[in-house]
C-alpha cells in the first residue's frame, strides 16, 4: 500500500518505483531467512499486487517468484557480494517486468513502440529503482536482524 499511495507519486517521466520487487529481491539475498518463507512471500506479494494493480496478476506472480529463485541461485554462487547482486537482480527483473507488461499491452491492441516505452518508461523506472536499492536493502536487512536474530546476536 505504501508503494501505491506514496511512492507512486515519485515519477521520472512515466517511470515508477517498484518497491515490492526491491523488497523481495532483498529478502531473497538474506541468509537467515528460510527459502520457503522467501518463496511464499514473493508468491503472495505477487498475487496481492496483481489483484490491486491494473495489470494481470499472473505477470507479477511470475516475475516476483522467478526473481526470488534467481536470488537464491545467485546467493549460493556469489555469497560475498549481496549489494552488487541486489543491483543486478533488481535491474534485470525490473526490465523484464516492464518489457513483459509492454508486450502484453501490445497483444491487447495498444500501439506502443519499443523506443518510446524504453525511453519514457523503462529507463526512468530503472533509475528510480537504482536510487531506492540501497535504502531498501539496508532496511530489509535490519528488519531481518530483528525477526531472525542469528546465534551471535542472542
Amino acid at each position: 500500500m505504501l508503494q501505491m499511495a506514496i511512492f507512486s507519486q515519485f515519477k521520472i517521466q512515466a517511470g515508477k518505483a517498484d518497491l515490492l520487487l526491491l523488497v523481495i529481491v532483498a529478502l531473497g539475498l538474506q541468509n537467515e531467512i528460510p527459502k520457503v518463507d522467501k518463496i511464499l512471500f514473493s508468491f503472495l506479494a505477487g498475487i496481492i499486487i496483481g489483484f490491486i494493480s491494473a495489470e494481470p496478476f499472473w505477470i507479477t506472480v511470475i516475475i516476483y517468484t522467478v526473481a526470488v529463485y534467481f536470488c537464491l541461485i545467485l546467493r549460493e554462487r556469489l555469497p560475498q557480494i549481496p549489494l552488487v547482486s541486489m543491483f543486478f537482480v533488481s535491474m534485470v527483473f525490473m526490465f523484464f517486468h516492464l518489457e513483459i507488461q509492454s508486450v502484453y499491452y501490445q497483444f491487447l491492441g495498444f500501439q506502443i513502440e519499443f523506443q518510446y516505452s524504453f525511453q519514457n518508461i523503462i529507463l526512468p523506472s530503472l533509475m528510480i529503482n537504482i536510487i531506492a536499492t540501497l535504502p531498501v536493502y539496508f532496511v530489509v536487512s535490519e528488519i531481518r536482524r530483528l525477526v531472525y536474530p542469528s546465534l551471535e546476536e542472542m
